[in-house]
């Protein structure tokens, strides 16, 4: 069995084992496995992730925001029914509470089927999941966070589509010293709305951005934005500010298979390419 997205750029896969094959009351979802990249999730016949190139993105999406954040106590994660972002945040000691607001909790219990960090987020006291549309859902919160993670809608067709600024509203969800992170939804080859993306970011507060490879997303290559009201926020970053990366720098194990918290200058690198488009 093979699949592919009917994009202009996007994988080719074949030698496919299909696990599961199910329509929810929401969306079609299937689980692939693959014989070198592992478990493969699609949703609506666009792939969420594969397994072997996960930690590519998800460490990005959530270890270099959180590198601006000295001890982050509180997350929101909109989307994620992966859960491979929850898993990620939840590796920080000073994190006591993270919630998951998904419309779907039946890709939630999938992964949890098939995946062993599933079962520790769901096992985990400081996880709370909540089955909900994520627009209606952030438009009514009153809570403040210290990290806000879109792993969910396009912000800026979302942002037109409801007639209000979501990049405004997820900064008035943040704690002071708070970061937003979101990539992209297109690939940088599509300028205008990597253009049009950051310049509504620019308007509500601190930017810095990084270049991410995102291997099962079309076009690969993709913007990671990192904005809110913390100081820390800059393109010039030079060390990270979070403790528990610090500590890990001084150790031989680290629970980091692609991020390195010492390299925080090489991940907020922008070439040329971007720079032009800006």
């Amino acid at each position: 069995m093979h699949f592919y997205e009917k994009e202009t750029i996007s994988l080719y896969l074949d030698e496919l084992e299909i696990l599961e094959d199910i329509i929810t009351e929401k969306q079609k979802v299937k689980i692939y496995s693959h014989p070198l990249l592992g478990l493969i999730l699609t949703i609506n016949n666009e792939i969420q992730h594969i397994e072997r190139y996960q930690c590519l993105y998800h460490e990005l999406l959530v270890h270099l925001p959180v590198s601006f954040c000295a001890e982050p106590k509180t997350a929101l994660i909109i989307g994620g029914g992966s859960l491979f972002a929850a898993h990620e945040i939840l590796k920080y000691p000073s994190i006591k509470k993270v919630v998951l607001c998904d419309h779907d909790h039946s890709v939630l219990d999938l992964m949890e089927k098939y995946y062993s960090h599933a079962k520790m987020v769901k096992k985990d006291l400081r996880f709370h999941f909540i089955e909900h549309d994520g627009i209606a859902y952030i438009q009514n919160v009153a809570e403040k966070y210290d990290v806000i993670i879109n792993d969910c809608f396009n912000l800026l067709n979302e942002s037109k589509k409801n007639d209000f600024s979501l990049y405004q509203k997820l900064n008035s969800m943040l704690t002071v010293e708070g970061v937003c992170v979101d990539i992209i939804y297109r690939h940088i080859f599509d300028g205008s709305i990597t253009h049009d993306s950051i310049q509504k970011i620019k308007e509500v507060g601190n930017i810095a951005l990084s270049l991410v490879a995102v291997p099962e997303y079309p076009g690969i290559l993709h913007i990671e934005t990192i904005w809110g009201k913390n100081s820390n926020i800059s393109q010039y970053c030079k060390a990270t500010h979070n403790l528990f990366q610090k500590e890990c720098i001084t150790k031989e194990n680290t629970p980091f298979y692609f991020f390195s918290p010492e390299n925080i200058p090489f991940y907020l690198y922008l070439p040329p390419y971007i720079k032009n488009i800006l």
